[in-house]
């Protein structure tokens, strides 16, 4: 591999393959026969990196006064920061128009990962005190740890294996860019809003059932970060090889965390933890929709109300969509009810036989929720809310509609985007009808 930027491909990259495979093929391979020209090549893949220009686009100039020192901007947010801003825009083709406002973006998530270490490590004291210790030689095989069987640990097992493929092909794509936003979305979204939220959950390490639940939590979320580390050492090698050594306090299997294996999909273990995912995603779609309608109704967060939960039992073909059984959601929630109702700041769920309706609920694709809540409800920002909905799923379904009805279109496209076009328009239909339904039910102002 040769990294150089695009003004010098003739006048120096050319001419080194053009006078390497020249003189290289007077010089014979080790077991003294003659080299082929195809055995003469310096070098196989030349990467064209971007030019960093300021954030209007333009070059950097002492004249135009536009330079940024980059030690300063180091000094200021940190050179992992700077380093992962830098690969986060190093989409092929284009130059890096440089912003600052990024790089504290970036700045963000480092801190992010310092604060998970912080609990991290607050934890492993807290299993110490009760007799927990762990084996430090297990942790880098987080795939051996899917006996753990609950459904937060085998999801973030699951993204783990799934994000270690994508920045695995990613890198061999030389798509820099690609790989640190796949890194990015799993650290903040999965880990730390979803996963880091619910396993605080189990670490409670109080009776013998409890210590045991911990202990496995325990084990599944150093696993998984320490991968994590190993995932962001190419883009953040400071913090990252501070936090291993940390984890490892003297027990380091090698020396840096640069020299431990990369992780890498697995794929049998994809197939074995595939079913978390819908699973999870319904979990994630019941807590965000309870969260969403309680701030819509204005219900302070220190106030607990009882849910209800209807599901729809006529959505075969949308449950299947999400990979889940004909026996529907149902199941998932009550497995899953202590997450739900710390999540979404409930008090408690129950499942109505009946569908729900009226300005304390709201519908989601499989399932209606709904709050009992006595605070007087404000009809006209509620109908507004409605037919702001109703506007946007009805512009939403004809533009799929048109699509669907237009035969050159559907002569060309692939089989799975016209599929993928039907049921995002059979899905945006059932939810036109739920809020239309809604709309009618409010009462006259």
């Amino acid at each position: 591999l040769l990294v150089t930027g695009f003004d010098i491909l003739f006048f120096w990259v050319a001419r080194m393959i053009m006078l390497g495979c020249w003189f290289a093929q007077e010089v014979p391979l080790p077991d003294g026969s003659s080299r082929s020209l195809d055995q003469s090549v310096p070098f196989r893949d030349v990467y064209i990196h971007a030019l960093v220009r300021d954030a209007n686009r333009e070059k950097m100039s002492k004249t135009k006064g536009n330079v940024i020192d980059p030690i300063e901007i180091v000094k200021q947010y940190g050179t992992d920061a700077v380093r992962f801003t830098l690969a986060s825009m190093a989409s092929p083709g284009t130059d890096i128009a440089f912003n600052v406002a990024r790089t504290e973006g970036y700045r963000a998530f480092a801190n992010k990962i310092w604060n998970a270490a912080r609990f991290l490590f607050m934890n492993l004291e807290k299993a110490k005190e009760h007799g927990i210790t762990l084996d430090l030689r297990d942790i880098s095989k987080w795939q051996d740890i899917s006996n753990d069987s609950r459904l937060e640990s085998r999801w973030i097992i699951y993204k783990l294996n799934d994000v270690s493929g994508y920045v695995g092909g990613a890198l061999s794509d030389y798509r820099f860019d690609e790989a640190a936003n796949y890194i990015y979305q799993f650290f903040w979204a999965d880990f730390c809003d979803w996963y880091l939220e619910i396993v605080k959950l189990r670490f409670a390490f109080s009776g013998q059932s409890q210590v045991e639940i911990s202990t496995d939590a325990i084990k599944t979320f150093v696993a998984v970060f320490e991968a994590s580390l190993r995932l962001l050492s190419p883009f953040m090698p400071f913090l990252t090889e501070e936090i291993w050594h940390a984890i490892y306090d003297g027990e380091r299997p090698k020396k840096s965390i640069a020299l431990a294996d990369y992780p890498e999909i697995d794929e049998g273990m994809a197939e074995y933890l595939h079913s978390s995912g819908p699973e999870m995603a319904v979990v994630q779609d019941v807590i965000t929709t309870l969260r969403s309608l309680q701030k819509d109704l204005g219900i302070p967060n220190s106030d607990r109300v009882d849910a209800q939960i209807f599901e729809s039992n006529s959505l075969t073909a949308s449950l299947s969509a999400l990979g889940l059984q004909p026996d529907g959601i149902k199941p998932v929630i009550e497995k899953n009810l202590d997450i739900i109702i710390q999540l979404a700041r409930v008090r408690s769920i129950s499942f109505s036989e009946n569908p729900l309706s009226g300005a304390n609920t709201r519908s989601g694709l499989t399932f209606d929720v709904g709050v009992i809540y006595e605070r007087t409800i404000d009809i006209p920002a509620e109908r507004e809310r409605l037919t702001k909905e109703i506007a946007k799923l009805e512009k939403g379904l004809a533009a799929a509609e048109r699509q669907l009805g237009n035969d050159s279109f559907l002569a060309k496209a692939p089989a799975n985007i016209v599929e993928g076009l039907k049921k995002q328009a059979s899905e945006t239909r059932l939810l036109l009808d739920k809020a239309k339904a809604a709309l009618a039910a409010l009462p006259e102002c």
